[in-house]
């Protein structure tokens, strides 16, 4: 009996691991060809682990944020970080659906804040408060490497969870370091119970611009053997900063090797592509338009020829003339007069 439930368990386990690719030179090639330079997320696991390692390049996503909000160097380094920690956060949704993890930063130093939205189809959307930070640097191991901290300053990282059931989930903590990685391991330990370690790096390059952006997670589920986390933190020590290792052509499967080493037999779980996407649209801008009180929207036109919407988020400027404001607000009136007429009874 016992050796007839050990066989029924070892097929369990087969069936339940045949559907992870192990990460060989022919699923690297795969991954290169689709992806090409295009941003995406590997996430990765040990097959007999329960421990789950996730890395993302986001340089396009970052260099598309530093265009859209005309950012300066130090602005575009915060906002970097914020955009790969927030997609690193997005392990916590469900993969493929339109919930969405939302990533505040917020703090005393001159870059106010910043917001970096993120849904589970890996489309990512961002804001900051102050665009033009100046440039702070410090002095690490004999390089000069930025420094997020004093941008930031003290304050809170908050977290959003959208999982498309009504209230959305919240959780606040302070900042413990102000450089992004460390605060979001300190989140996922403190509000998600998730043991954490994380990674996050943005370099910049001569003329200010982002050069690279990425970054790795490490969870541990619970159970992990000793000597899998052992080996794991090893990696994880010897491991050079993740922006150095993206300048030099790695890939987000190449790291994922490096922090699952060969001998805990690293597999494919998943994969997303990312990208800078905001879902605005005329439909939108006009129910905000309609809900305007009449007083406000006098008061626009008394001084403008037109009313402008500008997204905070992708910089679209929607511009409407007093006529077309009538015409959006008297549609609405017509619908709502629709919704509360009762329905004819049949005879």
């Amino acid at each position: 009996m016992e050796k007839k439930e050990q066989n029924q368990q070892q097929e369990q386990n087969s069936q339940f691991y045949d559907w992870r690719k192990p990460i060989d030179e022919q699923v690297k090639k795969d991954l290169k060809d689709y992806f090409q330079e295009r941003d995406y997320v590997v996430m990765a696991v040990p097959k007999q682990e329960p421990l789950r390692v996730w890395v993302a390049k986001a340089t396009n996503t970052a260099r598309t944020a530093q265009r859209i909000h005309n950012l300066s160097p130090m602005a575009a380094a915060v906002m970097g970080r914020a955009i790969v920690g927030a997609i690193l956060l997005s392990s916590l949704i469900k993969h493929g659906t339109n919930q969405k993890i939302g990533l505040k930063i917020e703090g005393d130093g001159p870059v106010g804040y910043v917001y970096v939205e993120v849904d589970g189809k890996g489309r990512v959307r961002g804001l900051i408060k102050n665009p033009n930070v100046p440039l702070f640097t410090k002095e690490v191991n004999g390089r000069t490497k930025l420094d997020i901290a004093k941008a930031i300053g003290n304050g809170t990282l908050t977290v959003i969870k959208d999982l498309g059931m009504g209230k959305p989930y919240v959780g606040v903590v302070p900042l413990v370091s102000g450089e992004i990685a460390e605060d979001i391991a300190y989140y996922l330990v403190q509000s998600e119970q998730i043991p954490s370690a994380v990674g996050i790096g943005v370099k910049l390059d001569e003329s200010g611009q982002i050069k690279v952006a990425g970054g790795w997670m490490v969870q541990e589920m619970g159970g992990t053997s000793e000597k899998a986390l052992q080996v794991i933190e090893e990696a994880v020590k010897k491991l050079p900063p993740v922006s150095d290792l993206l300048e030099q052509g790695k890939r987000p499967e190449d790291i994922a090797l490096m922090i699952i080493p060969k001998e805990l037999d690293p597999h494919l779980l998943g994969l997303k592509e990312i990208e800078y996407y905001c879902p605005c649209d005329e439909q939108i801008v006009e129910n905000v338009i309609a809900g305007l009180p009449q007083e406000e929207v006098e008061a626009i036109f008394k001084n403008n020829q037109y009313l402008e919407v500008t997204c905070h988020f992708c910089g679209k400027v929607y511009r409407y003339t007093k006529e077309q404001v009538e015409k959006i607000r008297e549609n609405l009136q017509k619908e709502d007069k629709k919704e509360d007429t009762p329905p004819k009874e049949e005879n």
